[in-house]
């Protein structure tokens, strides 16, 4: 293999690897939110049980 090869392997690679983590943290993010909201649910849920009784 040339080295021009192997710089161009290399330089999918990273894409590749770049493109995972963008992916990853997305997720990441979307599951942080998720998890905000099923917080704020269960806390206002709470609150309003305790207003009634």
């Amino acid at each position: 293999m040339a080295m021009d090869d192997i710089d161009r392997e290399l330089e999918k690679y990273q894409k590749t690897l770049e493109d995972e983590k963008k992916k990853a943290a997305r997720i990441n993010l979307a599951l942080l939110l998720l998890l905000i909201i099923v917080i704020i649910v269960f806390v206002f849920s709470l609150w309003r049980y305790q207003a009634l009784n």
